[in-house]
């Protein structure tokens, strides 16, 4: 049997989540292309809607062309959707880079992968629907992976509760106090590195709970968030 009507109840249900309020809801996002579906599937459950006459999954629901299309949000979609269960954020912290209100799912797709590149084992993100496609795409599968992320809406706790286990947290921001990266020794062994947004930089009322603050001096204007966290967690990672 193969799937053709958009009105089918099964093609409604995930229809909604393109939605972020109801991914939320159902704890389920879509996925396209076979290279992001074959990594999410070691890491999570996935369900496949393919309409290639031979099936790359044998327990995939058939589908018209035409369903993958409604389903997808790119012009010219592969011929696979999978529909895949949130993944499941641990407490193990070590090494952790934190975003505070960081929003172009561009830059959160590379400082994913930057993060998993320099051996970071989580990626904490503020106020941001991490299954948004775009953020998906741009992680270039960094998503499904032994990287922990952990979405929040209040990171003053999670500052304070870092602090509490003895984390030390590196802001990067210019300020009268802030180090010059090679003067910065990272010797900690539990390590947080906050970035802010692309325009405004870190919350101030969020500066308090700083143990170091570092720049990269360049001699340019300035570097994008994603180009500089790379550069310092390069220089972490060799310490």
């Amino acid at each position: 049997m193969i799937i053709k009507s958009k009105q089918n109840p099964l093609i409604k249900e995930y229809k909604k989540l393109q939605n972020k309020k109801y991914r939320k809801e159902k704890q389920q996002f879509l996925l396209e292309g076979f290279n992001l579906i074959s990594e999410a599937k070691k890491y999570t459950n996935v369900i496949t809607l393919e309409s290639s006459k031979d099936l790359i999954y044998k327990d995939s629901i058939r589908v018209d062309y035409e369903i993958i299309k409604h389903l997808s949000e790119t012009k010219s979609p592969q011929s696979i959707i999978g529909v895949a269960s949130f993944l499941k954020p641990t407490n193990k912290i070590n090494k952790t880079v934190i975003l505070n209100n960081v929003s172009d799912p561009g830059n959160i797709g590379t400082i994913l992968r930057s993060a998993l590149a320099f051996e970071f084992d989580t990626v904490i993100i503020e106020n941001i629907d991490i299954y948004n496609p775009k953020i998906i795409r741009s992680s270039l599968g960094a998503i499904f992976s032994n990287l922990n992320i952990i979405s929040t809406s209040n990171l003053e706790e999670i500052l304070k509760d870092l602090k509490a286990q003895n984390f030390k947290l590196y802001y990067t921001l210019l300020d009268v106090n802030a180090k010059k990266l090679n003067e910065v020794s990272f010797d900690n062994e539990k390590i947080a590195v906050v970035v802010g947004n692309e325009a405004n930089g870190i919350d101030k009322n969020l500066i308090k709970y700083a143990s170091e603050k570092v720049y990269i001096p360049i001699a340019f204007e300035s570097l994008n968030v994603a180009s500089a966290l790379a550069i310092i967690l390069n220089k972490i990672r060799n310490k």
